[in-house]
């Protein structure tokens, strides 16, 4: 599908039709990562983490142990 850069303010916008946001599941709000490779711009879907699905990839095996940070400095709580 070809679209034209056209100019939005100050810069410059792609305008993606309604049928490949849906197919590509995104909406108004979404966030791409854009990069630019060998003369092409490639935008990439960012992955919303949910923290219940990170904690529930925590296992036994990917644990770390406890860190020390040193010794209480300031005004800090333990």
């Amino acid at each position: 599908m070809v679209v034209k850069i056209q100019r939005w303010g100050n810069s410059l916008a792609l305008r993606l039709p309604k049928a490949v946001v849906e197919k590509a599941g995104l909406g108004e709000g979404s966030s791409l990562d854009v990069e630019a490779k060998k003369g092409q711009i490639v935008p990439r879907s960012v992955r919303r983490y949910r923290l219940q699905d990170l904690l529930d990839g925590i296992t036994p095996g990917t644990l770390h142990a406890e860190v020390s940070t040193g010794p209480r400095r300031g005004r800090e709580a333990w």
